[in-house]
């Protein structure tokens, strides 16, 4: 079971204090020795079967924790931008850019987002961060849950998590997990 806190969050904010008090939680605080991989994504010293991943936009924050494997997550705030459809023919595979441009209008802020939170939970559980190309993390448009193709072939599922109207969230780990939700 992978456990997911939600908490009200100010920008510019740091989350560690928040990181390390949850964490504490699960491992005695005196033992939470952080450091960070090659490309940033932080993990325990000295116990490495635990894992986590935080995220955090405008006014929410969300934090992964398992001991069973790893995991990404990502929130977004949804709002509209005018970029949007330049970000989809950056960032979005072929099959995932021809599904977007052909969606009615008022369905496009919602899809972008969605796989916009799926792909970046799965380059954070991977632990490269969007260095890895988020053009190169395929989503089965048919079966959002699935990629299609990943960089070394690697297999991620994602889940969206829903914590708000306003926001669109998912959880990244690779294979299939269940979650719980824990507000705080």
């Amino acid at each position: 079971m992978i456990d997911i806190w939600q908490r009200d969050w100010r920008p510019k904010q740091s989350s560690e204090p928040f990181l390390r008090q949850v964490l504490a939680r699960y491992i005695p605080e005196n033992d939470l020795i952080i450091e960070r991989g090659e490309f940033g994504k932080p993990f325990l010293r000295d116990f490495p079967e635990w894992h986590f991943n935080v995220s955090h936009s405008s006014e929410k924050m969300l934090l992964a924790i398992s001991d069973e494997m790893p995991v990404g997550i990502d929130v977004e705030q949804i709002k509209p931008r005018r970029s949007l459809a330049d970000l989809v023919k950056k960032c979005f595979a072929p099959s995932e850019q021809t599904y977007w441009f052909n969606l009615p209008e008022n369905e496009k802020l919602a899809v972008f987002y969605d796989f916009w939170t799926r792909k970046e939970a799965v380059v954070k559980g991977i632990g490269r961060g969007i260095a890895l190309g988020l053009n190169r993390c395929e989503i089965d448009v048919n079966q959002p849950n699935h990629f299609l193709n990943l960089p070394n072939n690697e297999n991620w599922f994602t889940q969206k998590i829903d914590i708000s109207a306003d926001y669109c969230a998912a959880i990244a780990t690779p294979r299939i997990a269940d979650f719980r939700l824990k507000i705080c």
